[in-house]
């Protein structure tokens, strides 16, 4: 730790920070566990117990600011008249809409392990079968998730251009991007709406009860789930739902490789994979960050709020807490004590997080099973910190 530090040195999107964010976090837990963050113009708490607040408190932390957001220019202000989804409401349209999906979700996915099993060992076959090389992302953590989630929402896995739509709007959410790449996400979010708008009038008229978007339309009445939820409940899902998995393996998988003994612990256990996956979500969340506003005054670590300010918790400041985890920055697949943020908490806990559960086992248990792995060259990251996982990961195997 070097003494000149201050938060006022500190660049979010120095790519030295976003390569290992966790040593400056520690700073900040220490020197400044809440702090305003320039950039953002929001307050960031790195401390456990103070995302614990954050993302719990629903009466002081919301997910829209009182008044209103901003609305965006013409033609984007039409993604702004949509119902708000799941990730987007506060209650109670969030605990309506939640309370209406997520058990049609959670039975739907069911099968959801064995169809990762399958994908895995094609993708797996396909990318070794000719190399000893893999490159994680492109050939296995990206794919994999993506498949699984596009055939359990009844959407054509091999639509060539939907996971394209999604890396744009990804790409988007980076506070850095271009006007050019702002205006591409818009577009490519309004062309998933589309597509799911299509999907939704097709199963109107020809029931599909095997999906989980078919599922959800069955379940449409006047007094419940109308059409327009089931789009933005879906749209919701499609941009999201597979990419906590992707970063999840990417980093995982790396943590694997640098801590060679937990490696070698799983191959020779693999029931402890499930739990290893946990610790995966606490070391390395896939989402870093996690806002809210205040929607009343309050205060976080001696940092007074007011109504309207905008609040961060930075989940995986606090996945790293040494106040609440023991052993914090070491990799310990076999952890109990593991109550991590990586899925979030509170009432807006992560509605994937089941399906994640189940594909990320199957998946790094499929790796395991390659044998050891070296990492070569030097892993590349998202630019943006609200996003931790590789956009590249090479490996080879003896």
């Amino acid at each position: 730790m070097t003494a000149t530090w201050t938060p006022t040195t500190f660049d979010p999107h120095d790519p030295t920070f976003l390569a290992d964010p966790y040593p400056v976090y520690a700073q900040f837990r220490e020197l400044a566990p809440v702090s305003m963050v320039l950039p953002y113009r929001s307050y960031w708490a790195f401390g456990y117990d103070d995302c614990v607040r954050i993302l719990t408190e629903t009466d002081v932390f919301v997910k829209n600011p009182p008044g209103g957001r901003t609305a965006a220019p013409p033609p984007f202000s039409a993604i702004g008249e949509l119902p708000q989804g799941i990730f987007a409401s506060d209650p109670p349209r969030h605990d309506t809409l939640r309370g209406l999906v997520e058990p049609v979700f959670d039975a739907a996915i069911a099968d959801a392990a064995n169809i990762a099993a399958s994908v895995s060992a094609e993708l797996l076959g396909a990318a070794t079968a000719s190399s000893s090389w893999l490159e994680v992302v492109s050939d296995y953590a990206l794919p994999l998730p993506a498949h699984v989630l596009f055939r359990l929402l009844g959407i054509d896995p091999g639509f060539p251009v939907l996971t394209q739509w999604i890396a744009a709007i990804e790409a988007a959410h980076d506070i850095t991007s271009s006007p050019t790449t702002q205006a591409m996400g818009a577009t490519m979010d309004m062309a998933i709406n589309t597509l799911l708008e299509a999907t939704v009038l097709t199963l109107q008229q020809t029931p599909d009860p095997s999906t989980i978007i078919g599922r959800l339309v069955a379940a449409t009445s006047p007094d419940g789930l109308s059409p327009m939820d089931v789009r933005v409940a879906c749209q919701d899902f499609v941009i999201a739902g597979y990419l906590s998995t992707t970063y999840l393996l990417s980093t995982g998988i790396r943590s694997l490789i640098r801590n060679p003994d937990q490696a070698a612990l799983l191959r020779a256990s693999p029931e402890l994979i499930p739990g290893a996956v946990e610790e995966m979500l606490r070391y390395d969340a896939p989402f870093q960050i996690v806002d809210r506003f205040a929607a009343r005054p309050t205060e976080l670590s001696g940092v007074s709020l007011d109504v309207g300010d905008a609040v961060s918790a930075i989940v995986g400041s606090a996945n790293r807490d040494g106040a609440r985890f023991a052993d914090a920055d070491e990799f310990v697949a076999t952890r109990t004590d593991n109550p991590h943020l990586g899925f979030g908490d509170g009432i807006h806990h992560c509605i994937g997080a089941p399906l994640a559960r189940l594909v990320a086992p199957v998946a790094v248990g499929a790796l395991l099973a390659l044998g050891p792995m070296t990492i070569r060259g030097i892993p590349q990251w998202h630019t943006d910190p609200y996003l931790r996982g590789c956009t590249s990961l090479l490996v080879s195997r003896p």
